[in-house]
């Protein structure tokens, strides 16, 4: 008898419901993973990026020389201010590569929030290039490497802050 009972104890066991599962609550939008909106453009369009910027994937105007970092609120980290230029009517993305040191962020925006990509969708323009107010915070001066994404296509550019590339 004693077996029959241990038996049904462990078949009871073993069969007994899972108490239900709240839902997961939908996730809320990331700042690493922001999206610029076009309103935010603060240059109404241009015909040329400027001087002093290279193109990347001919969507992407960054700059071409060393950026000044200036320190923040945290003692720990420097902001360097430039602004991300790209081609009207392309969307685009950009983002920290993963080799990126811990504490890079990059954002633009007004105000953007600060992460590791940002996304810029197609933005109607008719005089060329858009530009986005922001830029690169880093734990200290360094090559801040990104990756560049437009049209299915990839490419990886360094930004220099503080220091030379």
């Amino acid at each position: 008898m004693l077996p029959t009972i241990v038996a049904c104890l462990l078949l009871a066991g073993c069969s007994a419901p899972e108490p239900p599962q709240p839902s997961p609550k939908p996730a809320a939008p990331s700042p690493d993973d922001a999206s610029i909106p076009c309103t935010h453009d603060i240059s109404g369009g241009r015909a040329t990026p400027g001087e002093g910027y290279r193109l990347v994937l001919d969507a992407v105007a960054l700059p071409a020389g060393t950026l000044e970092p200036h320190p923040t609120d945290d003692p720990n980290r420097y902001f360097a201010k430039h602004g991300l230029v790209v081609r009207a009517n392309t969307a685009v993305e950009v983002r920290l590569a993963p080799e990126a040191a811990l504490g890079v962020s990059i954002g633009w925006g007004s105000p953007g929030p600060e992460g590791t990509s940002v996304r810029v969708p197609a933005c109607p323009g008719t005089n060329g290039w858009l530009a986005f107010a922001g830029g690169y915070t880093v734990p200290k001066p360094m090559c801040v490497p990104l990756v560049i994404r437009v049209a299915g296509r990839e490419d990886e550019a360094r930004v220099s802050v503080g220091v030379p590339c």
